[in-house]
């Protein structure tokens, strides 16, 4: 069977693209086809996608005859890949305090879509999101923060270039460069529009605050994300642990024991249910 290769979209493209049908076998059952959107308004389905320089070259099958279409990436509105499986499984492993784990879900979606990552609809800044997050758990911040400075440079969506500030923001916590990490955590707060990123800038500002012995202030910013954002389960945890620790200096035990025994009993395999095992033994001497 001869295979055939377009690119552009002249009349020879055009009239390829009405005979498009895809047909995506594996493991007995129907994939996920890739299609490219142009900005044209032309969609393009797919049954794989490389790229080839400046050209995203895609798998099609016209009357039982395969080959590949490409088309410049300057032509190029988005890409609608299917979500991967495994940004919520790493997000949950993160959730549970698995960082390594989260990262061998990770890696390989980074890896598949770094042809792509600059392309909108890509899945590689989300996978390098949680990829920062997990080494940031890890205290591999020399890691890190390169890679969160990359996703600010080519990610398409603002609000994915908006968690990776954050994560900057993290680290120049841990460095007591207060006033930097401010300015960052303040501007996400203003700007995003996304429960997770807010979620996780409230927990930010939550400890920010803990550090500035700002403790009425600080309890305000860690109760945002059980009363707002209740469903950012990476959240909950830090958030539940940063409030016990603000009720602690507030001097209300009660609600201090409560927040540590929330954390243990909703999420037992987070990194913050070891912590919260030791606050709750300091407050019951």
């Amino acid at each position: 069977m001869r295979g055939f290769r377009v690119q552009g979209s002249g009349f020879r493209g055009a009239l390829l693209l009405a005979l498009l049908f895809v047909l995506v076998l594996g493991s007995g059952s129907r994939a996920f086809a890739q299609q490219i959107i142009l900005k044209n308004g032309q969609i393009v389905k797919t049954t794989g996608l490389r790229r080839s320089g400046d050209m995203i070259m895609g798998r099609i099958e016209v009357a039982g005859r395969s080959g590949e279409i490409g088309h410049e990436i300057s032509t190029i509105a988005r890409i609608a890949f299917p979500e991967p499986r495994q940004l919520k499984a790493a997000a949950a492993l993160l959730s549970q305090g698995e960082a390594e784990k989260a990262l061998t879900e990770i890696n390989p979606v980074m890896g598949f879509y770094e042809a792509f990552k600059e392309i909108p609809g890509a899945w590689w800044a989300p996978a390098a999101v949680i990829k920062v997050s997990a080494l940031a758990a890890l205290g591999r911040d020399k890691e890190a923060e390169p890679l969160a400075a990359e996703i600010q440079k080519t990610a398409p969506d603002p609000e994915t270039a908006r968690a990776a500030n954050l994560r900057i923001a993290h680290a120049l916590l841990g460095r007591d460069e207060w006033e930097k990490a401010s300015q960052i955590i303040d501007t996400v707060i203003k700007d995003s529009t996304r429960s997770d990123v807010l979620a996780d800038a409230w927990v930010l500002k939550g400890n920010l605050l803990l550090a500035r012995k700002e403790w009425d202030t600080a309890l305000l910013a860690f109760l945002h994300v059980p009363v707002f954002y209740r469903g950012e389960k990476l959240q909950m945890p830090p958030a539940l642990l940063g409030s016990a620790r603000a009720y602690r200096r507030l001097d209300d035990h009660e609600r201090a024991k409560r927040s540590l025994n929330d954390l243990l009993t909703a999420f037992p395999k987070s990194a913050e249910a070891a912590i919260a095992q030791t606050e709750l033994q300091k407050l019951a001497k």
